[in-house]
């Protein structure tokens, strides 16, 4: 028979009181703090069913709503075979739709297991860490669990603290920057991200080989095309983004981006410290935690596929868990006028170039000609003009020739001379007389007319 908990016992004597006149409904209230109502229910109860009907029903049975081991071995499995670089939340977000578990128990089932989260606090991380020690000391932890150790290991050096920010308006400023890591594939790439300030929402993202100014290009085009032209950009003091760190120094003033930023009318903003720009700083840690993982568990490796992945998937579904709703009474972000022809000029690279005899223009080692746009006419213009040289958003060649804009077409490299040497002997040559012109030729200083 099921034992009595000490506070059905006490409910139990206190029945018994009221029935053998040793006690008033009135005391019994006070004494158990319940209302006359329920004392009348357990009087009731106690007369139809006995001391047995103080014991809770459910008492011995197995609850209905209880996780069977094949399943609690099922998700355990599949977290370390799959997800095993994934937080808690993030893996039972990917999971519920199969196995309709709450976040909580999901966990539960996690820890029994000895896994904890890379995301998990310094106390449980402490704990975790001296418990594997332990367990790997004593050579009782499975191949599995030392891989995941080894994994929240390397996890936990690169956290960082995430800094607040004030409350901005969206477009007001926009923070670009770029994170090398092994996201895919077996070489590292950088993830070029631009993260709004006020909205926290990833604008745009792209992969590439290297930090490249191409990929900021990329970013800003679709950046302008898709939002509109914000207010203010910060980056690093790459040479990108600061003169004095930039190579090429065709541009007097300026790099290529700030050249754009000018003509765009962007604010552009550069310094080298981590904490000028908290808010991208932060999203690539994020990305890293999350990008990763999913990058490989979609067997993602090449770089047109990652990027498909990343503002077509991946972004979206960040924005809509982190970054707030757009405000459009707290909107900096300024409407593009610009066509998508206008814009493929002006994000684009310029250099200052000077027309040759030919009437056309050298840009490493190719020749160019000036070729208007509506006619399709080769232009011919006098020798050293002032042009500018435009490599455009498309990879086209154009140029700008006092105030107009012009196609440029590639022509054939003029054929340099030949030049025989000579097969005369140094006696033939300084046996050879020079030639001697008629005393009566007019350039003969002592002829006068």
């Amino acid at each position: 028979m099921l034992q009595m908990t000490e506070k059905e016992m006490k409910k139990l004597n206190i029945i018994k009181k009221i029935l053998g006149g040793e006690c008033t409904k009135k005391e019994a209230v006070e004494n158990l703090g319940i209302t006359a109502r329920q004392i009348d229910r357990l009087i009731l109860k106690y007369k139809n069913d006995g001391e047995s009907g103080f014991i809770h029903k459910n008492r011995g049975r197995e609850s209905k709503k209880k996780v069977s081991e094949n399943i609690k071995e099922e998700i355990v499995t599949l977290y370390i075979t799959e997800y095993f670089d994934y937080n808690f939340t993030h893996f039972y977000e990917e999971i519920r739709g199969k196995y309709k578990l709450s976040r909580k128990t999901i966990s539960t089932i996690l820890s029994e297991a000895d896994i904890i989260s890379p995301e998990a606090q310094h106390k449980t991380t402490k704990l975790y860490n001296s418990n594997m020690k332990k367990a790997i000391r004593n050579k009782e932890a499975t191949i599995e669990q030392i891989t995941i150790y080894e994994k929240r290991q390397e996890a936990e050096k690169q956290k960082h603290i995430r800094r607040s920010s004030l409350l901005y308006n969206y477009g007001q400023e926009i923070q670009m920057d770029a994170a090398f890591a092994m996201w895919y594939g077996t070489k590292a790439r950088a993830l070029h991200l631009a993260v709004d300030k006020a909205t926290k929402k990833v604008l745009y993202g792209w992969f590439d080989v290297q930090e490249t100014t191409r990929a900021y290009f990329i970013m800003l085009m679709n950046i302008v095309l898709k939002y509109g032209i914000p207010r203010k950009i910060k980056t690093d003091k790459r040479g990108t983004f600061s003169i004095n760190n930039a190579k090429s120094k065709s541009n007097l003033n300026t790099t290529q981006f700030g050249r754009i930023c000018e003509e765009l009318e962007i604010q552009l903003s550069s310094n080298s410290d981590p904490l000028f720009k908290p808010n991208v700083e932060r999203e690539n840690k994020t990305f890293k935690g999350r990008l990763i993982a999913e990058l490989r568990h979609e067997n993602i490796i090449d770089d047109e596929e990652a990027n498909k992945y990343l503002n077509e998937v991946f972004i979206p579904k960040m924005n809509s868990k982190f970054a707030y709703e757009i405000n459009p009474e707290r909107n900096d972000m300024r409407k593009n006028t610009y066509t998508e022809k206008e814009l493929n000029i002006i994000i684009s690279e310029q250099y200052n170039r000077k027309i040759d005899n030919a009437s056309s223009i050298k840009y490493r080692g190719n020749y160019y000609v000036p070729v208007d746009i509506e006619t399709g006419e080769i232009i011919s213009f006098s020798q050293n003009i002032i042009c500018t040289l435009v490599i455009a958003y498309n990879y086209t060649y154009w140029c700008y020739i006092e105030n107009s804009l012009y196609n440029l077409s590639k022509v054939k490299a003029p054929e340099k001379k030949i030049y025989q040497k000579t097969t005369k002997t140094i006696e033939e040559i300084n046996s050879s007389k020079a030639h001697k012109p008629a005393v009566n030729h007019p350039w003969t200083p002592s002829y006068s007319v």
